[in-house]
This record gives C-alpha cells, sequence and structure tokens, in this order.
C-alpha cells in the first residue's frame, strides 16, 4: 500500500494533486476517523468465525489455525428487507430494485454491505477530520511512529483508490458497475451467502436519489461472499493509497475545509445542518477571540 503523511490541508492537497490516474477526475477517496481501521463495510464488522473447515463449533477459549469454516454475524439481508417494509411511507421516490434499498439505506445509517466512497478528495477529508479526536502538538512524531506502524491509532486516514483499476482484478473489468441499471447481471450481490459463488468487493456508481448521495459525490465498494477488508487482499494493496493525518491537525483541518466551504451544510444540505454550521462558526470566533485576548495579556 503506498502511504502518505500530511499535517495540513495544503500538504493534503499537494500529495492528492501528485496521485497519478489513468484517466483525469477517475479517483476515489474514503475518509475513517481512525487510522487503524480497514476499509470493511458496516455489516460485515462484526463478524466472527463460529466454526471451522470441518464444521467443528469453535470454542473461543482454545487457540486454533485453519483455513476455511463459516463465519457468523448480524444478517445484513435480514436488516434490509426490515427497513423496506418500514421506510416505505417516508420515501417520495420508491426504489425500484433491491440495490437502490440498499443505497438508501446506507444513507440513512444501516448497516449494509455498502463501503461510502467520494469522488471528492476534500468531502473524503472533511468525513474523516469531522469524527476525529483531538489533541495537542505539531504531529511529527505521530507522522513518523505511522511510518512503522500502518496501523497507528493516532491519527485519522484519507484512502484513494482508481476503482477501474480495482474491479479489473476482482471482475475483470476495467470500468465501474452501474449497478441499479443493471441489476439482474449482478444480482449475486444481493444475497452473496445464499449463492453457490464466490463474489469479490465490486466497485460501483449510485443513482443520485437523494440531494445527500449527489452532495457526497456518492460512489462505493461493495462486498460479496469474500468478507475481509478491502485492504486485506494482496493483490489490491499496490492499488490502494493511504493518507495519514496526525489528531493534532484535526482542529486546524476542520477549520480550513470550513473557509472553503466544506462543512455541514455542504454534505449534509438541510436546516439543521445550516444551524449547526451557524453555531460551530460562531464558537469558532468566540475561541479565537480568547485566544488573541489571552495572547495580548501575555504580552504585557
Amino acid at each position: 500500500m503506498k502511504t502518505y503523511t500530511a499535517r495540513t490541508l495544503v500538504e493534503f492537497v499537494a500529495i492528492i494533486d501528485g496521485l497519478e490516474a489513468d484517466e483525469p477526475n477517475s479517483l476515489w477517496f474514503r475518509g475513517q476517523s481512525n487510522a487503524s481501521h480497514q476499509l470493511i463495510p458496516g455489516a460485515l464488522r462484526n463478524i466472527h468465525q463460529s466454526h471451522d473447515y470441518l464444521g467443528r463449533e469453535i470454542d473461543d477459549s482454545v487457540v486454533t489455525i485453519s483455513s476455511g469454516g463459516t463465519f457468523s454475524g448480524p444478517d445484513s439481508e435480514r436488516m434490509l428487507q426490515e427497513f423496506k417494509q418500514l421506510a416505505r411511507p417516508f420515501l417520495e421516490q420508491q426504489p425500484s430494485n433491491e440495490f437502490e434499498w440498499m443505497f438508501i439505506a446506507q444513507h440513512h445509517g444501516l448497516p449494509t454491505r455498502l463501503l461510502d466512497w467520494s469522488t471528492n478528495a476534500l468531502v473524503a477529508l472533511y468525513f474523516a477530520a469531522q469524527g476525529a479526536l483531538v489533541r495537542k502538538g505539531d504531529g511529527i512524531a505521530e507522522c513518523e511512529r505511522f511510518e512503522e506502524d500502518h496501523l497507528s491509532e493516532e491519527g485519522f486516514a484519507v484512502f484513494s483508490i482508481e476503482p477501474s483499476k480495482i474491479n479489473k482484478k476482482t471482475v475483470l473489468t476495467s470500468r465501474t458497475i452501474d449497478i441499479a441499471s443493471n441489476a439482474d447481471a449482478w444480482d449475486k450481490y444481493i444475497d452473496p451467502m445464499s449463492k453457490d459463488t464466490t463474489t469479490l468487493p465490486v466497485c460501483i456508481s449510485a443513482p443520485h436519489m437523494t440531494t445527500r448521495i449527489r452532495a457526497q459525490s456518492g460512489a462505493f465498494t461493495l462486498h460479496g461472499a469474500q468478507i475481509p477488508p478491502l485492504d486485506y487482499y494482496t493483490a489490491l494493496q499496490d492499488l490502494i493509497t493511504k493518507i495519514f493525518i496526525p489528531y493534532t491537525a484535526t482542529r486546524d483541518i476542520l477549520a480550513s475545509l470550513a473557509r472553503m466551504g466544506i462543512n455541514e451544510s455542504f454534505i449534509y444540505p438541510s436546516l439543521d445542518s445550516i444551524a449547526k454550521d451557524i453555531a460551530n462558526a460562531a464558537n469558532h470566533r468566540y475561541a479565537s477571540s480568547r485566544r488573541k485576548k489571552a495572547a495580548k495579556r501575555a504580552t504585557k
């Protein structure tokens, strides 16, 4: 995996500007508030092995080494069906297939096999920083430690992929899949564990069914029957870039993004987000004023 570190928005943009792609504007980005987290969708984060490759139930008190086996966890397909039953009265536009339902459910917080990406690097950075911790310091030591341990917990991260290259490796197609427009051809991803087939992660585009999906430049990776994180596969690691930003930079990164118009109301267009942005800006001005007054008193 290609890795970089950044401590300011300027450094981050310089890294993004230097990333090479076969086609202009073809990169996807994902921000995560903890750099130690791997690229795995919400529905698969609580999966554990229940039986070994011989069908024997796993005893958690005994250390075993085996390949294959059976894994269990929350039933994402059942959750989606329950969401469909309860959500219909709240939707002005009814989804026309299972994938459109999956996109809607994902953007309203239901764990699915989808992992959100964006075609906008600054949107991905906002998502990472917005949920990140805040720490004091210059971040130099944290960046050095990340170079030694790429699963560092001392910062947040933005990942970058070129979807056409990922799909070339996983589904032998050098293009992003418009899966909702061709749902029947990809039905093995609707309930992959019930199919007798191997389905690797695939990069897909989403129809802009809601203002939220449109604002976030919605793009997704979709996991099938193969459930490890995207960055687990050796064949894909060279196609993934990870940019580490220490928690010491959180506050300044968010302030810089806000000056560029990347804020809550840009990501989640609504009156609630507008009100939140106004309150955040007022709090930032007040805190800045207090720091200036304190610094002035200290020089007297």
